[in-house]
């Protein structure tokens, strides 16, 4: 596979995924030590241009990453993308000699080099933010195969790339590409095992014949212990904050646990530990008993819920509103 092919199936696959990440959540950790999501997203916009110049025979400038503050950048970081790809693919970029961060190459090798440290860096951006990112097995396997020859043990002796880490036995192609590349592919960055909110596009595909397509996800949450359950949907507007209706309760939390799918829209579900969970449209989430919900942006949220668990928190939260 050419590197062209490879950044054409990378590059807008990391742009559609920046665009699903939550403005909450920039700065979460990720594999990548020392690097947050906000940390990461600036440096592929940064290198984006820089190696956009180089690939077009320009003499890079310096560059910084935009002012982003309480948002996602992800319109700068697709017209980076964008550039680069389209530096990639002009006349005689492929062959032009490079002055690159891993010494003299041709463009062509570059741009498997640029392919490895993006297909990559957007695994940690997804297994940190939880987000949907679709990338061709076919590909992977191509970056891994020229990572394994380029990648040298004299290039992991610097601030570059870390020792190459062990992988699970059950690893997929792009964790076993992580763990080549010196990432620790954790439980808690396989967000398939014990998640709470997942792209309903990652759920693992059950069954795949002409006309029908079933993916399955077991192990997400337990009901044991609980009778009927209710259907429910909610129609939440952007600055709801149900923390407040839930004093009184238990913990003051909600007690009942819910199944559901976020139609559209952005919330952060809060738990006892103090930790936080985004969920946006398109994912299908799990959030278990002691927990809150803020609403980020407008959200359609379909529910299943132990009814009378769920009844109960609905009727207190009702007596609280009528009291204030």
């Amino acid at each position: 596979m050419q590197p062209i092919d490879q950044l054409e199936h990378i590059l807008p696959r990391l742009s559609d995924l920046v665009d699903r990440i939550g403005a909450t959540q920039m700065n979460e950790p990720t594999p990548c030590e020392r690097f947050s999501v906000h940390d990461v997203i600036d440096h592929m916009i940064v290198l984006g241009g820089t190696f956009a110049a180089m690939f077009g025979g320009k003499e890079p400038q310096v560059a910084t990453a935009p002012p982003a503050y309480g948002r996602v950048p992800s319109a700068e970081f697709r017209a980076a993308m964008d550039e680069l790809l389209a530096a990639v693919r002009s006349e005689g970029a492929m062959e032009r000699m490079l002055s690159t961060p891993l010494g003299e190459m041709d463009g062509g090798s570059f741009a498997r080099v640029v392919a490895f440290d993006g297909l990559v860096h957007g695994w940690d951006l997804a297994v940190a933010t939880g987000r949907c990112y679709e990338i061709d097995d076919g590909v992977v396997a191509a970056v891994h195969e020229y990572a394994t020859s380029a990648l040298t043990d004299d290039l992991r002796a610097g601030d570059m790339f870390d020792a190459a880490t062990l992988a699970p036995s059950d690893a997929s192609p792009i964790e076993e590409l992580a763990a080549f590349s010196g990432r620790a592919v954790e439980d808690r960055w396989r967000p398939v095992l014990g998640a709470l909110h997942i792209d309903k596009h990652t759920l693992p595909v059950k069954i795949d014949v002409p006309g029908a397509v079933a993916r399955q996800l077991t192990g997400f949450g337990d009901a044991t212990g609980y009778g009927a359950l209710a259907g429910e949907y909610f129609s939440l507007s952007a600055g709801t904050d149900i923390g407040p209706l839930l004093e009184g309760l238990d913990r003051d939390t909600c007690h009942a646990p819910h199944w559901g799918y976020m139609i559209a829209g952005q919330v952060v579900v809060s738990f006892l530990d103090g930790a936080e969970s985004t969920c946006i449209g398109g994912e299908i989430f799990y959030w278990p008993p002691g927990h809150s919900v803020r609403v980020v942006e407008d959200a359609e949220v379909i529910l299943f819920s132990p009814q009378d668990e769920h009844v109960a928190v609905l009727d207190h939260m009702l007596a609280n509103m009528a009291a204030v």
